[in-house]
């Protein structure tokens, strides 16, 4: 089996987010004046999962005071935490190799498409990628299986097991087969090994390096 059409999530994937995730949920829980003895220890599930889901999940909250903690989140996400990331060292070269071999490539995250766009923008290699797709901003189309299905009516392409979605956590890999594609998880991110390999992904890929393994699998 050869693939036509590689599918990128972003955050965990091409690149480490934390930074500018974290700075924005800290401005988010302060302008609510949430207490020291509600804020966890661990907010990596900020990263990847659509953001309203991660502020019920972490605080609890409402589905009205998750819409407020989302717009709180952005004020400050929108204008310097979405240019707060580090690019994960070898994703450069192997995104630009892929490309060299004919791959077409997306990025597929739950991230505001707006926000999304304008960080693949701001990537050296962001000219690699044909399609940007994310959710809108009022969380509508949030869920990995509608990205993928948006993404995949945009390119004009039908589900197969030519396409592959590459991803760091559970929903990338839920998402994939759920439409009907091939899945690879990665390593290097945020999922832990435990969660992707209960995915049972068509893949697996340890570091940003062996994302050349797409030109290889047959």
């Amino acid at each position: 089996m050869s693939f036509t059409h590689l599918l990128f999530d972003l955050d965990g994937t091409l690149i480490d987010s934390k930074r500018g995730i974290f700075n924005s949920v800290y401005h988010t829980i302060d302008k609510m004046g949430i207490p020291e003895s509600m804020r966890p220890a661990n907010l990596n599930p900020f990263i990847g999962p659509p953001l309203r889901d991660s502020f019920k999940l972490l605080f609890n909250f409402s589905d009205s005071d998750a819409e407020l903690a989302t717009t709180i989140y952005r004020e400050y996400y929108g204008k310097t935490g979405l240019y707060e990331y580090d690019i994960y060292e070898g994703v450069a070269k192997s995104i630009n190799y892929l490309t060299s071999c004919g791959f077409n490539l997306s990025v597929v995250t739950s991230k505001a498409e707006v926000y999304a766009k304008l960080i693949v923008e701001s990537l050296p290699f962001g000219e690699c990628f044909t399609t940007i797709s994310g959710c809108e901003l009022n969380g509508t189309r949030s869920n990995k299986d509608e990205l993928i299905e948006y993404t995949l009516n945009r390119l004009n392409i039908m589900p197969s097991v030519k396409i592959v979605m590459i991803g760091d956590r559970y929903h990338d890999i839920r998402g994939a087969k759920a439409v009907g594609i091939s899945s690879a998880a990665v390593l290097y991110g945020y999922g832990s090994k435990t969660e992707l390999l209960n995915e049972s992904p068509t893949l697996i890929i340890n570091t940003p390096e062996q994302l050349t393994i797409f030109d290889k699998v047959q």
